[in-house]
């Protein structure tokens, strides 16, 4: 069993959790209002791993100081290694397209499915975008439906809207 190095990260919006494997960064939990609920968050999508409480690790203070920026509102593109392993072959082609939306731009679940090349395929798109366990780090909120709608999300249209908002994607 692998042991899996985690922090809990205080922002202006609140804190998060981020999980850490040796392959990369495997989890990110968006703000919750307190350390334990965040905690509790990560309990829940990690079941058969340990998890190790780590603020030390070079990657994850550097993913906390960007996330830090980030909800300050300070464009930042995370560049960080992940870890897919977790994921189908499909999940992964639809994240590293989504990866590629810039800061304070968003594009639509047609896009995405027409650069995996299967334009049929948009519902299954934000399926996998549903299924993402690194919001931001995989900019999921970054995705619209047709027509500027929002859409869903997995953390919920609210925090979809704040996020698009912080980065001036839409209108306050």
């Amino acid at each position: 069993m692998e042991k899996l190095r985690f922090d809990i990260i205080h922002t202006k919006a609140g804190y998060l959790a981020a999980v850490l494997s040796r392959h990369g960064l495997r989890h990110l939990i968006l703000p919750r209002p307190g350390k334990q609920e965040a905690f509790e968050a990560i309990c829940q999508r990690v079941r058969d791993e340990e998890l190790v409480p780590d603020n030390r690790n070079m990657v994850l203070r550097a993913l906390s100081r960007q996330l830090k920026n980030y909800f300050k509102g300070r464009p930042m593109e995370f560049n960080f290694k992940l870890d897919y392993n977790v994921a189908t072959v499909f999940q992964r082609q639809v994240w590293c397209v989504a990866r590629t939306i810039p800061y304070g731009n968003t594009q639509t679940y047609g896009w995405i499915a027409e650069k995996i090349g299967d334009p049929e395929s948009k519902r299954a798109v934000g399926q996998a975008l549903n299924a993402n366990p690194l919001p931001l780090l995989v900019p999921c909120h970054r995705v619209t439906a047709a027509g500027g709608r929002l859409g869903g999300f997995g953390s919920g249209t609210e925090m979809k809207s704040r996020l698009l908002k912080l980065e001036g994607a839409i209108l306050a």
